[in-house]
């Protein structure tokens, strides 16, 4: 019924171009370009609006409702998901920035152990800036905004040459959805462990998941849950965010001293740290003669 209505609007726009025409020749073959420009009218006249949903998942809808009709190769367009996918995560990377980067994190990683702690990627972010990288930890937050749930959202990047670059250990988490398919699966084991990539590069990577995630789910017919829709997947890296810089203490960093930073803090909270001190000659120092403040040379003469 959607792809009838559809292609009823795209009749009724091609007819509205029609007698508007000013009479140039056009060639009877509609090529890709008029298709992709009879869906942006479609969408500008706003008749494929839905709530909480963007223009790029309305044209994702009616690509996957191509494919059910057979006006679209499924196969091949698995073949080329898997392909972007492997370019875009870093199978052929030739960047050498993002090679340094991805050693340095690799190794920051190793240093902190688990990632299940709540303070993981903050512990990270620290461990990046100890090596003199402009690190920070991006908080994005967003409201609810028709079928978009509010949600918040933390990651890491770095600015170098002037590119942000966006860090995550196991992206695929995030993709991570009920009852997938196979061909889903196998996606997700495309994903290294750790992703280093520019911010055009993760929306590349987002859209083409959300595709699949749609794919995927519909096929085994679950409903796609708001949190996997691809508006909400954008808000996370995409929307508002607020870079912080705060560093997590490492303590153990210091476990080969003979006191802890944080200890050490505490104590400074509290009163004084006790440290020598070395004695001078000077005359604005005062003696005490019962009870009463007088001067270095009045104590001299008074004996």
């Amino acid at each position: 019924m959607r792809f009838k209505r559809v292609a009823a609007a795209f009749d009724e726009v091609a007819k509205a171009r029609f007698c508007e025409s000013s009479g140039s020749e056009h060639s009877s073959v509609e090529s890709v370009t008029d298709l992709y420009g009879l869906v942006n009218s479609f969408i500008e006249r706003g008749n494929g609006f839905r709530g909480g949903r963007n223009e790029e998942e309305i044209i994702d809808n009616d690509r996957d409702n191509l494919v059910e009709n057979g006006l679209s190769n499924n196969c091949c367009d698995d073949l080329e998901i898997k392909d972007k996918l492997r370019k875009l995560l870093g199978y052929e990377e030739s960047d050498y920035v993002k090679r340094n980067i991805h050693s340095v994190v690799e190794n920051a990683w190793l240093e902190i152990g688990d990632r299940s702690t709540v303070e993981f990627k903050r512990r990270l972010m620290t461990r990046l800036r100890n090596r003199g990288f402009d690190a920070d930890l991006c908080k994005s937050k967003w409201e609810r905004n028709g079928q978009l749930p509010s949600g918040n959202y933390e990651y890491i990047d770095i600015n170098m040459n002037e590119n942000r670059y966006i860090i995550e250990v196991y992206l695929a988490r995030e993709f991570e959805i009920a009852r997938p398919t196979p061909y889903y699966t196998s996606l997700l084991e495309i994903f290294p462990s750790i992703f280093v990539g520019k911010v055009e590069e993760l929306k590349q990577v987002v859209k083409l998941m959300s595709r699949a995630t749609k794919k995927s789910m519909k096929k085994m017919d679950i409903h796609v849950p708001p949190w996997r829709q691809l508006s909400y997947m954008q808000a996370k890296w995409f929307g508002s965010y607020k870079r912080t810089i705060n560093e997590f203490l490492l303590d153990d960093d210091n476990k080969n001293l003979d006191f802890s930073y944080k200890c050490l803090a505490k104590k400074r909270a509290v009163g004084f740290v006790s440290i020598p001190t070395i004695s001078f000659y000077c005359r604005e120092n005062f003696a005490s003669n019962n009870g009463i403040k007088v001067g270095n040379l009045a104590a001299a003469l008074n004996g």
